[in-house]
């Protein structure tokens, strides 16, 4: 199928590379201004292209945010505000789109349309193909004999045990208990570093790379980390000096009272640790992209689904709408479609990310989809920007919300009527609620 631009006859459409992290926070990236951290080739991407420092997903949970932003939707368009619903087959995402002008289409990792655990699900059976060419399956490494151990097993058998977590609570198999998946319980990876889920990732994805080199492609690389369990291999945990770390912001009322400095400070080192481990695979990634010739004809971007509190709010894991749990990383990055180097400040929600790749690819964008195209802001072309972004958690009998983030506020009302107001400008880590009435519906 000819994939020439009708846009511009002389410009081929690129070949997209969506790099895809878990649950890690807007402000873990050096270039964006963390200076804790180490992300060289994270930092190399984005002085290459774009970064977005207001980047926000529209529900800051795992499925919802992959459904919702894959397909271009808001969460309750697509009938998932929460995990544990599925997504439906027949939901038009981005690579059905791309997949009908030519592209080759895989997921690599992590996709989480399906869930993770119950009496229904055997990870050893197909998944259902959800319009992917190529679907190397691991929603969750260590739990289950799928895709991720079966590699690690044809690789070093003797190191299978040491790759492996608990068994989650709804798994109806022989249990397996080897360490917890708790985000304030780290540890160092028991196996040897090129056999972590990331290096999985990154290896699955080069070799589908080096397949792909005379054929237009859409990759996900689904990376699981930094998503606990914080198991970095050793080596990125010594990069850093746990006695440097700052401590979460913290309020009243707060969970892990009894939980030390000393400790947020070890569990913020093998969180950084996990993301230095993946920036470390990314860049053997785009060294492959230029190996193969790629890095040229390649639009990357790299994101996540979600964010992670460590510790702020007196909270771990994820579901708020705060920044710490809502606002993710953004970088997009084509060598040869605009200058490098550019920094952004516009609000982008997670739903813009798919119309801009096909704005990108001379593709028109369905009527369906409810972001927009940012590609005339990075291109110094009219662009009409947001004005907040909206965030919303539905939970079925149980605790509810929906959010506005703008520029200088955070408001949300839960299902009982109660709302939260903060001022980012005199309060930018979201810890003094203005007063606001309190109804119970």
């Amino acid at each position: 199928m000819n994939t020439t631009n009708i846009l511009n006859p002389k410009r081929q459409r690129p070949n997209v590379l969506l790099l895809y992290t878990d649950q890690q926070r807007w402000d873990t990236i050096r270039y964006g201004g963390s200076t804790q951290i180490q992300t060289p080739h994270l930092d190399q991407l984005a002085e290459s292209g774009a970064y977005f420092d207001h980047a926000f997903v529209n529900c800051p949970v795992c499925m919802p945010s992959r459904m919702s932003m894959l397909s271009g939707q808001y969460p309750s368009s697509v009938g998932g505000c929460t995990n544990g619903i599925e997504m439906p087959e027949g939901v038009p995402c981005v690579q059905d789109v791309l997949g009908l002008y030519g592209y080759q289409t895989a997921n690599i990792g992590k996709l989480h349309f399906k869930n993770h655990a119950s009496p229904y699900r055997d990870h050893r059976e197909p998944y259902p193909s959800y319009g992917f060419d190529t679907l190397i399956l691991s929603d969750e490494p260590g739990c289950y004999d799928d895709a991720y151990i079966k590699w690690v097993e044809n690789r070093n058998p003797s190191q299978v045990d040491k790759c492996r977590i608990d068994t989650p609570p709804a798994w109806t198999g022989k249990p397996i208990s080897v360490h917890p998946r708790d985000v304030i319980a780290p540890y160092v990876f028991d196996g040897d570093e090129d056999l972590t889920h990331t290096a999985f990732v990154a290896d699955q994805t080069i070799e589908f790379l080096r397949q792909r080199q005379n054929e237009p492609f859409f990759c996900i690389s689904g990376f699981y980390a930094p998503h606990a369990p914080l198991n970095p291999p050793r080596r990125f945990v010594e990069m850093y000096d746990p006695d440097q770390m700052t401590l979460p912001h913290r309020n009243q009322g707060e969970n892990y009272k009894d939980t030390s400095e000393q400790q947020w400070r070890k569990v913020k080192t093998y969180y950084y640790a996990l993301i230095s481990h993946i920036d470390d695979q990314i860049g053997q990634i785009m060294s492959a992209l230029g190996q193969f010739g790629l890095r040229e004809k390649t639009l990357v971007i790299f994101t996540s689904d979600h964010g992670e509190n460590l510790g702020d709010h007196g909270l771990v894991g994820k579901g708020q709408p705060y920044d710490s749990s809502a606002r993710v990383p953004l970088i997009v990055s084509h060598p040869t479609g605009f200058g490098g180097g550019q920094h952004y400040s516009e609000i982008i929600e997670a739903v813009d990310i798919v119309p801009s790749i096909l704005d990108w690819c001379g593709i028109q964008i369905p009527p369906y989809m409810q972001g927009r195209s940012f590609r005339s802001l990075i291109e110094g072309r009219p662009y009409s920007a947001r004005e907040s972004a909206f965030i919303e958690l539905r939970n079925p009998f149980a605790h509810s919300y929906k959010a506005i983030r703008s520029h200088d506020y955070l408001y949300s009302q839960n299902n009982r009527g109660q709302e939260q107001l903060f001022d980012l400008t005199v309060d930018p880590h979201q810890t003094i609620q203005y007063p606001l009435r309190t109804a119970n519906y």
